[in-house]
C-alpha cells in the first residue's frame, strides 16, 4: 500500500475513472455547437429588439428558419421552359408544405410584387423565400431536404439564407477542428521527440494533456447544456490549442527539471519531489495567471468573448492533472521516461538568450531606444479596420455561400441580406392616418442615399400606388369638374331656349284662352239650338200624328221649316244637316206615297232623340270648355312665371360655371404642387384583396406592428452599409416624432444592423475586458514577482509584442491571403492568447531569476536568461506549432489568430531577454543608478 501511495497509483485510478465518466457524459458536440453558433447580443440592442418583434410576428414567422432558394441559369437567360419548371418546383413545395415544415412561401412568380423583387432584371435568376419551422428538424436536415426537393431541370439551384450560412460556418469550424486536432497531436509528438530524443515523454505528455482536455471539455459542455454556460464555435478549438500548447510547455518544464535532477544523481522519488517543488511551483504560478486571465472574460457582456471562459475551466483541470498524474509516471518510470537516452545531460545555457541579455545589460538605454525605434512603425501602422462578415469564414465552394454570391451578382448587393425596419405600436396600424405616416417614412427611405429600394404595406412593389395619392385623385376630380362645366354650358344654352319657349307658350296660352272662350259660347248656342230642334221635332211629330196623309205642299212646307231650323243650329256640320234633310225627304216621299206617316213619325222621333243627345253633348262640351278655359288661365300664369324665372336660372348656371372654373384652376394648381404629393387611402380601398394581401405581408397579425424592407446598394457587411443602416434607423425615429407613432418602438434588423451592434458591443467590451484581464494578470504577477514594477515591465513587453504582431499579421494577410482587413474576432482572440500565454515565459524567467540568491542582480538575470532560454524557446516552438495547426483549417479567423500568436511569440522570444534585463538593471541596480545621477 505504501508503495502504491508512493508511486501515486491511486491518482492514476482516480483519473481513469474520471475519464470514463467524462466520456459517458459527453453530450452531442455537433448539435451543441450548432445551437450556440450564432453571435448572441444583449437584448436591449437594436438588432435584438428587431429580432424579438420578428419572432413574435405570427405563427408563420415565429420560431422559423428564414431560407432562400435560388434558381439560376448559368449560361443565357431563363427560357419559358425553365420558368415552367421552376413554377412546377414551387408548386410541388406548396403542395407538400407540411412534409417539409414550411410555414410560409413567397414564390417569385406569385404576384406583381414578387415578380419585381424576386426575379432578376437580367432574367437569369429567380429567388423563392421560405419560412420553415425550427421544430420540424435541425437546420442541416432542413437544408438537405430542401436541396433535394428544389432540384429543377435546366437550372442550378441553391439553398441559402442567414440560418443556412450560419450552419455552414459552424460546419467549417468543426471541419477545421478535426484537422487541427490531428495536426496538433502529430506536431507535438515530433517536437517532443526532438527535444527529449525519446518517444516515451511525448506519449506521456500527450496522454496527460489529452486526459485534461477530454475531462474539462466534457465538464464545459455539460455546463453549457444544463446551466447555460457561455459557448461558441471557437470554444472547443481554443481549448484544444491552449491546453495542448501550455500543457506541453508545462510538461517540458516539469520533465526538464526532473531530467536535470536525475542528472545530478538524485533518485527518481527525490527528483520527482524537487521537480514538483521547483517546476511545479512555476507551473502553478503560470497556470494560475492564465486561469485568472481567461476567467476575467466571464465579466464580458459579449457572448463570443464570454465563451473563452471555457479555457479557464480547461486550465484548472490541466493543472490538477499535471500536478497529480505526472508524479505517477515519474515515480514509476524514472529515467526510463527518457528511453533510449541513457546519459542525462546537465543543465546548459541557451546561447541566444544569454547573448541578447548580456548586450542589453551592457547598454540598456541604447538597446531600449533601438527597440522603440524598430517597433514603433509596426505598432503604429495597424489600421484597425476589421471585417465583420461571418460569411467570409465560409469557402466560396460551399453551396450556401455560392447561392448567396449568385444573388449578390444578379440583384442589388443588399438583396442577399436585406435590412428590415420594424415599427411596433400599441394600437392598430391598418387605418388611413397611420398608413399615411408609414408611407411617408417609406418614401424617405427610398430617397435616402445608398438605398436600392424600400417596400412597405403602402408600397409592396417598392413603388407608389398612384391611386393612393392626392395628385392622382385631384386629376380625377378635375376631369369631373371639366365634365360638369361642359354640362353646365349646355344647361345655360338650353335655359336660354327655355326662356324663348316660355314666352311663346305664354302667347299661345293667351290665344288658347281666347279660343276656348269662343268655343264655350258656341257650345252654349249649340245647346240652345238643339233644344229648339227637339221642340220643333216634337211638334212635327205631333202634326204627323194628326195627319194621316200629307200633300206635296205640306211636305214642302216641312222641308223648308226643317231646313230653317237646321240652319239655325250653329253646331251642326254640313254633312249632319245633309243627313237630316235626306232622312226627312225620304220620309216625306214615303208619306206622299200614302204609306210614310208611321215611318216619318218614327224617324222624327229618332231625330228628336238625337237632338236631345246633341243638346246633352253640347252641355257637356260647354262644361269641359269651361274647365279648359280655367286650366288655360293657370297655364298662362305658369308660362309667365317660367318666362320670368328662366333668366334667373341662366344667370345662376353662369355663376356656378364661373365658380367651377375658378375651383378647377385652384385644383389644377394644387395637383401640380408638392402638397398634392400626399398619401390618402379611401376606406373602400383598404378592403380590396390587393391591399389586404399587402397587409398580411407587412403588418403583424394583430396589425400593431409594421415592417419596412430596405435593400441597400452596397454589400450588407461593408462599412458603408453598416453606417448607412444606423443613419436610416435614426432618421426613422426622428421622422416619427410628433406623429401618432411617436411612442412606437423603432428597430432596424438584418445583417447590417447586427454588424453595427456587434461592432459597438465588441469594441466596448474588448476595451473593458482587456483592462480587466490586464489588471487580473498584473495582480497575479505582483504575487509571483513580489514587485510592483516588474509586472509593469512584463505587461508592457506583452503589449508591445501584441501590437507589433497584429500590424504584421494585417500586412501578411493582405499580401498573402488577399484580404484587406482582419476578421473582427482576430484582435480579441490574438490579445487574450498572446497576453495569457506569453506571460508564461515571463514567469518562467522571473521565477528562475528569483530562485538565484547569489551575485549581482545583472548577473542573476543573465544567468536566469541563459538557463531558462532553452525552455522558453522550446515552449514557444511547441505553442507556435499548435497554433500553426489552425492554418490548414481554412477558417480566416483561425488562420489570422494563428499568425498573430506565432508572430507575437517570435517577437517575445527576442525582446524578453532584452527588455526585462535592461529594465531590472535600470531600476534595481544601485551602481547603475549612481552612475546615471553622476552623469546628470
Amino acid at each position: 500500500m505504501q508503495k502504491l501511495v508512493k508511486n501515486h497509483v491511486f491518482s492514476l485510478i482516480a483519473w481513469i475513472l474520471i475519464l470514463v465518466v467524462s466520456l459517458i457524459a459527453l453530450p452531442n458536440i455537433t448539435g451543441l455547437t450548432r445551437q450556440h453558433s450564432g453571435v448572441s447580443l444583449p437584448q436591449d440592442v437594436q438588432s435584438e429588439v428587431a429580432q424579438s418583434i420578428q419572432t413574435d410576428w405570427g405563427p408563420k414567422q415565429k420560431n422559423t428558419y428564414q431560407i432562400a432558394v435560388v434558381f439560376n441559369k448559368q449560361k443565357g437567360k431563363l427560357t419559358q421552359a425553365d420558368k415552367q419548371a421552376i413554377n412546377h418546383t414551387v408548386a410541388n413545395l406548396q403542395e407538400h408544405q407540411s412534409e417539409y415544415g414550411i410555414k410560409q412561401v413567397l414564390a417569385p412568380d406569385e404576384n406583381i410584387a414578387t415578380k419585381k423583387r424576386l426575379q432578376s432584371k437580367d432574367n437569369t435568376t429567380w429567388v423563392m423565400q421560405l419560412n420553415v419551422a425550427k421544430k420540424h428538424a435541425a437546420i442541416n436536415e432542413v437544408e438537405e431536404q430542401l436541396t433535394n426537393a428544389v432540384k429543377t431541370t435546366g437550372v442550378s439551384t441553391y439553398v441559402t439564407g442567414a440560418d443556412v450560412l450560419q450552419n455552414a460556418f459552424s460546419d467549417s469550424i468543426q471541419e477545421g477542428i478535426k484537422k487541427t486536432e490531428l495536426i496538433t497531436v502529430i506536431f507535438i509528438f515530433i517536437v517532443l521527440v526532438l527535444v527529449f530524443k525519446s518517444p516515451i515523454v511525448p506519449l506521456v505528455s500527450l496522454l496527460t494533456v489529452g486526459l485534461a482536455f477530454i475531462t474539462s471539455f466534457s465538464l464545459v459542455t455539460n455546463l453549457v447544456e444544463h446551466n447555460n454556460f457561455p459557448f461558441s464555435n471557437f470554444t472547443q478549438v481554443f481549448m484544444i490549442i491552449v491546453l495542448f500548447g501550455i500543457g506541453t510547455d508545462y510538461n517540458i518544464l516539469l520533465y526538464d527539471k526532473f531530467k536535470e535532477n536525475l542528472g545530478k544523481g538524485q533518485t527518481r522519488y527525490q527528483a520527482m519531489k524537487d521537480a514538483l517543488k521547483v517546476a511545479g511551483k512555476t507551473i502553478l504560478f503560470s497556470g494560475s495567471t492564465i486561469l485568472i486571465g481567461f476567467a476575467a472574460l466571464g465579466l464580458a457582456k459579449f457572448s463570443i468573448y464570454q465563451s473563452a471562459v471555457g479555457v479557464a475551466v480547461g486550465v484548472a483541470v490541466l493543472l490538477l492533472v499535471l500536478l497529480t498524474l505526472n508524479p505517477f509516471f515519474m515515480a514509476v518510470l524514472g529515467d526510463k521516461l527518457f528511453w533510449p537516452v541513457k546519459e542525462i545531460p546537465k543543465e546548459h545555457e541557451n546561447k541566444m538568450w544569454h547573448g541578447i541579455a548580456k548586450s542589453s545589460l551592457a547598454h540598456p538605454i541604447i538597446y531600449l531606444l533601438i527597440l522603440a525605434v524598430v517597433a514603433a512603425p509596426f505598432a503604429l501602422l495597424y489600421s484597425g479596420h476589421l471585417n465583420y462578415d461571418d460569411t467570409a469564414e465560409i469557402s466560396n465552394d460551399n453551396p450556401a455561400k455560392a447561392g448567396m454570391l449568385v444573388v449578390k451578382k444578379h440583384f442589388p448587393a443588399g438583396m442577399a441580406e436585406p435590412s428590415t425596419l420594424y415599427i411596433k405600436s400599441n394600437h392598430r396600424l391598418d387605418n388611413e392616418a397611420d398608413l399615411k405616416i408609414i408611407d411617408q417614412l417609406t418614401r424617405q427611405l427610398q430617397a435616402s442615399k445608398g438605398v436600392a429600394f424600400a417596400t412597405s404595406v403602402t408600397q409592396p412593389y417598392g413603388e407608389n400606388i398612384q391611386q393612393l395619392y392626392v395628385n392622382n385623385q385631384l386629376n380625377t376630380v378635375n376631369n369631373g369638374v371639366d365634365d360638369a362645366r361642359t354640362g353646365l354650358g349646355k344647361v345655360s344654352k338650353s335655359s336660354q331656349k327655355l326662356a324663348t319657349g316660355a314666352n311663346q307658350l305664354q302667347t299661345g296660352t293667351n290665344q288658347l284662352q281666347s279660343g276656348t272662350s269662343s268655343l264655350q259660347a258656341g257650345a252654349t248656342e249649340l245647346q240652345n239650338s238643339s233644344q229648339q230642334l227637339t221642340s220643333g221635332l216634337n211638334q212635327l211629330n205631333s202634326q204627323l200624328t194628326n195627319s194621316s196623309q200629307g200633300s206635296n205642299t205640306q211636305a214642302e212646307v216641312y222641308r223648308k221649316s226643317l231646313s230653317r231650323n237646321l240652319s239655325s243650329v250653329p253646331g251642326l256640320t254640313k254633312q249632319q244637316k245633309a243627313a237630316v234633310m235626306q232622312a226627312a225627304n225620304a220620309a216625306l216621299n214615303e208619306s206622299m206615297a200614302g204609306n210614310a206617316n208611321g215611318s216619318l213619325q218614327s224617324s222624327v222621333g229618332s231625330l228628336a232623340a238625337a237632338a236631345n243627345q246633341v243638346s246633352s253633348g253640347a252641355a257637356n262640351l260647354a262644361g269641359s270648355v269651361g274647365q279648359l278655359n280655367s286650366s288655360t288661365g293657370q297655364l298662362s300664369t305658369g308660362a309667365g312665371q317660367l318666362a320670368t324665372g328662366v333668366p334667373k336660372i341662366t344667370t345662376g348656371v353662369d355663376e356656378v360655371n364661373s365658380g367651377l372654373g375658378q375651383g378647377a384652376a385652384y385644383l389644377t394648381g394644387l395637383a401640380s404642387s408638392s402638397a398634392a404629393d400626399t398619401f390618402y387611402i379611401p376606406q373602400e380601398y383598404l378592403k380590396t384583396d390587393m391591399f389586404q394581401n399587402s397587409i398580411k405581408v407587412y403588418l403583424s397579425p394583430n396589425k400593431k406592428s409594421a415592417m419596412l424592407m430596405v435593400v441597400l446598394n452596397s454589400d450588407p457587411s461593408a462599412d458603408r452599409a453598416v453606417s448607412r443602416v444606423q443613419d436610416l434607423s435614426l432618421m426613422a425615429q426622428k421622422s416619427l416624432q410628433g406623429t401618432r407613432l411617436d411612442k412606437a418602438t423603432v428597430a432596424m434588423g438584418g445583417e447590417s444592423a447586427k454588424i453595427a451592434d456587434t461592432k459597438r458591443i465588441a469594441s466596448d467590451d474588448f476595451v473593458k475586458t482587456a483592462a480587466i484581464m490586464l489588471v487580473g494578470i498584473g495582480i497575479a504577477l505582483i504575487f509571483v514577482t513580489k514587485s510592483l514594477l516588474q509586472p509593469v515591465y512584463i505587461l508592457g513587453t506583452l503589449l508591445l509584442a501584441y501590437f507589433c504582431s497584429l500590424s504584421i499579421t494585417e500586412w501578411l494577410v493582405k499580401a498573402i491571403l488577399g484580404n484587406n482587413t482582419l476578421t473582427w474576432n482576430t484582435p480579441f482572440f490574438s490579445f487574450i492568447m498572446l497576453i495569457a500565454l506569453g506571460v508564461d515565459y515571463s514567469i518562467f524567467l522571473m521565477t528562475r531569476y528569483r530562485s538565484l540568491d547569489h551575485g549581482k542582480l545583472s548577473e542573476r538575470i543573465l544567468k536566469a536568461c541563459g538557463v531558462i532560454g532553452t525552455v522558453v524557446v522550446s515552449a514557444a516552438i511547441i505553442l507556435g506549432g499548435t497554433f500553426a495547426a489552425l492554418i490548414p483549417s481554412g477558417v480566416p479567423t483561425l488562420i489570422e489568430v494563428a499568425l498573430a500568436v506565432i508572430i507575437g511569440l517570435i517577437i517575445l522570444v527576442f525582446i524578453l531577454p532584452l527588455i526585462l534585463p535592461a529594465a531590472i538593471k535600470l531600476t534595481y541596480e544601485p551602481t547603475f543608478r549612481k552612475k546615471s545621477r553622476k552623469n546628470k
